[in-house]
This record gives structure tokens, sequence and C-alpha cells, in this order.
């Protein structure tokens, strides 16, 4: 492997990972809304509204800056 696929193969591994990470963000933000109840913890409606929000957010933030590494 030379030193020139190394160099152009990081970013690329580095935006793959804002995608899939991204994913699992929402996957999460989309789970704490319809699901209050996490073990003995019971969320009220409005701290899993803001919670899964607030991951759902994140992770399509992820995911767009992901997105926009790699058309680079």
């Amino acid at each position: 492997m030379s030193l020139d696929s190394r160099e152009n193969s990081a970013p690329r591994f580095r935006s793959m990972m804002h995608i899939v990470m991204g994913i699992i963000y929402l996957f999460f933000g989309v789970v704490v809304i319809y699901m209050r109840y996490f073990g003995t913890i019971q969320l009220s409606a409005t701290i899993a509204y803001v919670l899964g929000g607030l991951l759902f957010v994140y992770g399509g933030f992820r995911v767009w800056r992901g997105a926009m590494q790699l058309r680079r």
C-alpha cells in the first residue's frame, strides 16, 4: 500500500464513520421518543421528546457532515 493511498483513505474512513455514527444517533433518537421506559428509568414525555429530538438533530448533522466530506 503506497503512502498516497493511505493519505486518501483516512478522510474517506472518517467520513464513513460520521455517516455510520449519525445513523446510530438517528436510530436512538427515534427509540427514545417511542420507548419512554429504559430498564428501571421512566422518562416523562417532555424529557423523552427533548432527548430524542436532540439525538435526532445531532445524528442528522453527523450524516450531513460525513456526506459533505465525501463530496470533496
